[in-house]
């Protein structure tokens, strides 16, 4: 076996870098791989390190490791120091078998031990719900793993950057210390409400590190639920609906991302539920105008929507431009612009409404405030908090905490309809009075 192998020194992605361009997209600090062939294959797989000479160091040892092969004496240095990956890749092409567990140092478990594992049971989860199993068995949507991987992601690099790499290291303080640096990554790019997304990233860190006491690879987690506010809570001003001039700008700003914006506007999707909604939940054929009927992935409850005249003029427009006279009912609804091709998941769509957000220049502009501008024009339009909730796919309970402000409106317009409205009584007596009409034929 013949290796030729380097160490080449690779920029270091900043988390969520999709938005950035150029060099905003690294964070200035540099990690080292090992690069070349293995007999004629191209190779390239990470070190584990940002220091040229370590780098070096360690691409020595394992060009002699392989030519030795198995019985080569540094193998077990090599597994004390390559990431899990890269001591797989090289000790199987060799045969070598390896005594310890794979990238545990001196006994103690790591923290690519813990997203090994827990990415394994997500992909359990993950086929749980789609053979139909029930919660009590462990089911996770697809949208929701991908959502779990962008944290696990920005949780890595955020301890390589410290030089961490195991679980006995991760404590309060480096916590405290993530999140100071996420929460001015979020607000740089205006990417989230407030610190929502901070929030959820927490969740989801307790939730892995609870995994990891479950399978023995932790002791104690390092984030305590009760003292982290929940994900998406707002108590002064949970809503954040856009106003008539933001709107206006939207609009005006859109361009390719028009039919995107109106979809989004005029139903109150999750941007999950927008990006997977297929022409067959469209119903042009219900109610004065057709109604949309989809399934939720968050709550598996079903919301109906009504569709607006803005709305049907811009879904048949879309359908005869895309596939002519015949829809094929199984294709997406929502095309990314950029690609001509449905989101591949809802981080893309959620890129491109901030991305329209800058070029309108309105600050925080995600899928979600266009869910509440929606809930909230509902509530102007005088239409009863259960109706809204219907439409959400969501409880009245959490409509009522969530636009408390609009609610009154809403309570106006129910007792003014008391007075003017067609009650039980006056429909049953427009009945009878309907039923003496007689009509004498010659």
């Amino acid at each position: 076996m013949v290796p030729k192998l380097s160490a080449r020194a690779l920029k270091v992605r900043k988390p969520n870098s999709g938005a950035f361009e150029g060099d905003d997209r690294f964070t200035g600090k540099v990690t080292y791989s090992v690069v070349g062939t293995l007999d004629g294959k191209p190779v390239r797989f990470a070190l584990g390190t940002d220091s040229l000479k370590t780098a070096t160091a360690r691409v020595a040892k394992l060009e002699e490791c392989i030519i030795r092969g198995p019985a080569a004496a540094k193998w077990p240095e090599l597994e004390e120091a390559l990431p899990r990956r890269t001591l797989q890749f090289f000790s199987s092409a060799v045969g070598y078998a390896s005594t310890q567990r794979p990238h545990n140092q001196g006994g103690v478990s790591t923290w690519a031990n813990l997203t090994a594992l827990f990415e394994a049971e997500m992909d359990r989860m993950v086929e749980n719900k789609n053979r139909g199993a029930h919660r009590e068995d462990g089911t996770l949507a697809q949208t929701t793993k991908l959502r779990y991987m962008q944290t696990i992601r920005s949780f890595t690099t955020y301890l390589a950057e410290q030089e961490i790499e195991k679980l006995n290291q991760i404590g309060k303080p480096l916590i405290a210390l993530f999140k100071a640096q996420r929460l001015k990554q979020i607000l740089k790019l205006k990417q989230a409400r407030g610190g929502g997304s901070v929030a959820l990233d927490i969740a989801v860190l307790h939730r892995i590190f609870a995994f990891g006491i479950k399978t023995g690879l932790m002791s104690m987690n390092p984030i305590m639920l009760e003292n982290e506010p929940k994900p998406g809570k707002k108590p002064v001003n949970g809503a954040r609906p856009f106003t008539a001039t933001e709107l206006t700008a939207l609009r005006e700003h859109a361009g390719q991302d028009l039919f995107t914006l109106l979809l989004l506007r005029w139903t109150g999707l999750r941007g999950s539920d927008a990006i997977n909604l297929r022409w067959r939940d469209i119903r042009f054929d219900r109610g004065g105008n057709g109604e949309i009927e989809v399934l939720t992935q968050k709550r598996s409850k079903i919301a109906i929507v009504p569709l607006s005249t803005e709305l049907r003029n811009a879904l048949e427009d879309v359908a005869g431009a895309r596939y002519g006279r015949k829809i094929q009912h199984d294709d997406f609804v929502l095309y990314n612009p950029e690609t001509n091709k449905p989101f591949v998941s809802r981080w893309r769509l959620y890129r491109r409404i901030v991305m329209l957000g800058v070029r309108a220049k309105v600050a925080r502009a995600t899928p979600h405030c266009l869910r509440d501008t929606f809930a909230c024009d509902m509530l102007a339009r005088e239409a009863s908090i259960y109706d809204v909730a219907k439409m959400l796919a969501d409880t009245v309970e959490t409509v009522e905490k969530s636009y408390a402000q609009f609610v009154p409106a809403a309570r106006d317009a129910a007792q003014s309809k008391m007075d003017a409205g067609i009650g039980i009584e006056e429909r049953a007596r427009m009945a009878q009075s309907r039923g003496k009409k007689v009509v004498n034929f010659r």
